[in-house]
């Protein structure tokens, strides 16, 4: 076992002994400034994407606000009318669309927090 590995270190260190000699430096910088530069288009498109997700996220959110505030007053009225089974509709669908609003809460906060870290 121990002649396997004395050899497996010959190898390997002979190897490695090619590969130093043939690396040149300026080569190796060349490509690592590549290499970065496409690492920093990703990370840009990224934050672009997880920014665009947010700003979706927050209008979605505003939009579930808005109809629900548009399904209470239609609720005040259909009360105003004396309408009761309308009312109760009316506030059904605005119980959906707060749910909606109080789901995209969290969400966008986490997305904030993606976006900061980015």
């Amino acid at each position: 076992m121990g002649l396997l590995d004395r050899i497996s270190r010959l190898v390997r260190a002979n190897i490695n002994t090619l590969l130093n000699g043939a690396e040149d430096p300026e080569q190796v910088l060349q490509q690592t400034v590549i290499d970065m530069q496409s690492d920093l288009i990703s990370m840009r498109q990224a934050v672009a994407q997880a920014i665009a997700t947010q700003k979706r996220s927050e209008r979605q959110c505003e939009q579930a606000a808005r109809n629900a505030r548009e399904w209470y007053n239609r609720a005040q009225l259909a009360l105003n009318k004396n309408d009761e089974a309308t009312a109760r509709e009316a506030l059904s669908r605005r119980q959906t669309y707060t749910q909606t609003e109080q789901a995209l809460r969290p969400q966008i906060t986490r997305q904030k927090e993606v976006v900061q870290q980015l």
